[in-house]
C-alpha cells in the first residue's frame, strides 16, 4: 500500500500545474463596446422624451503593447486620453482588476473572478467601474456553466434595496440575453470601463468585444454594437429557412426572397460569444460547423442595410 500511495504522489508531483484561463486580452488589440444607459431604443414603449439617453454608446480599446508599470504590477492602458482606465489580468485564477488612476496606491479593485463556486460572493465596492454608487454591491453566484467548453459565472444581488442594473425597471433583460455574468475570454457584462466615482452612476451594460478587429462576442443581434434611437429593419422570419435543424456536421441557409443576398453570418453560443463568422452572397449557403462543440447556438445574418434575421440552430 505503500508503495502505490508513492507512486501516486509521483505522479500527481509530475502533473502540470492546472491550465490557465483563455485570456481577456488578444496579442494586438481589443475594444469593448458599452451602452451607459438603458437600451430603451429597442423598447415598444420607447419615446425620446422618457429614454433621450439610449445612444450613449462608448468604446474603449486596449493595445496588448500598450502597458504601464504600476508598483510591482503591470497593466494595460486604455487608448484614449479621455479615459484613464487601466486593465490587468490574473490568467491563473481568472481575474480581471481595474483602476483609473496611476496616482493611488490602493486604487485597484477586483471586476471579474472566474475561480468563484455557487453560492460564493462577490462585492463590487462604492465607486467601481460603472456600478451604481449606493453603495457595496454584494453578489452570490447562483451558478457555472461551461457553454463552449468556456467558464461562465452567473451572479445575482444579495442587497434588499440594490438593483443590479436599471433596465430590469423597464424591460426584462433575459430577452436581450442580459444577466449579470463574468465569462471566460470575455470579462464581465458590467463594469468592463474602471471610470472614476463621479461615472458610477452610469450602467456600463457591455454590448460586443472586438479582438484584433475581429467581433468576438455581442450581447444580443437586436441591440448590436452601437446603440441608436433609428429604428432596425429586420428581416420577415419567413426569408430564412436553415436546415437540418438539429444538424450533426453542416447547416445549409436559404433565403426566400427576390432581392440579391449578400452579408455576413454570425454563428453565436448562448452567452453570446462568436464561435464562427461567414461571409454570405447566395441565396442557398451551407455552412460547415463540425467542429463546433454540441449544443445551441444563435445564427445571425445582418446584410449590407444593417438589417438582421437570427436563427436557433441546434449542433447535436
Amino acid at each position: 500500500m505503500k508503495k502505490i500511495i508513492t507512486i501516486l504522489a509521483l505522479l500527481c508531483a509530475l502533473l502540470p500545474a492546472r491550465a490557465q484561463y483563455m485570456s481577456f486580452f488578444s496579442k494586438g488589440n481589443w475594444a469593448y463596446t458599452i451602452d451607459y444607459y438603458e437600451p430603451a431604443c429597442y423598447m415598444d414603449e420607447y419615446h425620446p422624451e422618457f429614454f433621450p439617453f439610449c445612444n450613449e454608446t462608448f468604446s474603449f480599446v486596449f493595445y496588448h503593447e500598450d502597458t504601464i508599470r504600476i508598483g510591482d504590477k503591470i497593466y494595460y492602458k486604455e487608448g484614449f486620453s479621455y479615459s484613464d482606465a487601466y486593465l490587468r489580468e490574473d490568467t491563473v485564477n481568472g481575474r480581471l482588476y481595474a483602476r483609473y488612476s496611476t496616482d493611488l496606491v490602493d486604487d485597484e479593485y477586483l471586476l471579474c473572478d472566474l475561480s468563484l463556486s455557487v453560492g460564493d460572493t462577490f462585492v463590487l465596492p462604492d465607486g467601481s467601474a460603472n456600478w451604481s454608487s449606493y453603495g457595496d454591491r454584494i453578489m452570490v453566484v447562483d451558478s457555472v456553466g461551461y457553454p463552449s467548453g468556456k467558464k461562465v459565472i452567473y451572479l445575482s444581488s444579495c442587497n434588499y434595496n440594490n438593483e443590479i442594473f436599471y433596465t430590469s425597471t423597464y424591460f426584462s433583460p433575459a430577452d436581450f440575453n442580459i444577466s449579470l455574468r463574468f465569462m471566460e475570454g470575455v470579462g464581465p457584462m458590467y463594469g468592463v470601463n474602471p471610470a472614476p466615482p463621479q461615472y458610477t452612476h452610469h450602467l456600463g451594460l457591455l454590448l460586443c468585444l472586438y479582438k484584433d478587429d475581429s467581433l468576438y462576442y455581442m450581447t444580443h443581434e437586436t441591440l448590436g454594437c452601437y446603440q441608436s434611437t433609428a429604428d432596425i429593419p429586420l428581416y420577415p422570419e419567413s426569408c430564412l429557412q436553415v436546415y437540418p435543424n438539429p444538424t450533426n456536421d453542416q447547416v445549409t441557409l436559404e433565403f426566400i426572397t427576390e432581392e440579391e443576398v449578400s452579408g455576413t453570418v454570425i454563428i453565436r453560443d448562448m452567452v453570446g460569444r462568436v464561435c464562427r463568422q461567414f461571409s454570405v452572397n447566395d441565396k442557398k449557403t451551407t455552412l460547415e460547423l463540425s467542429s463546433l462543440p454540441q449544443g445551441a447556438y444563435m445564427i445571425t445574418f445582418i446584410d449590407q442595410q444593417n438589417r438582421k434575421i437570427t436563427k436557433k440552430i441546434v449542433i447535436q
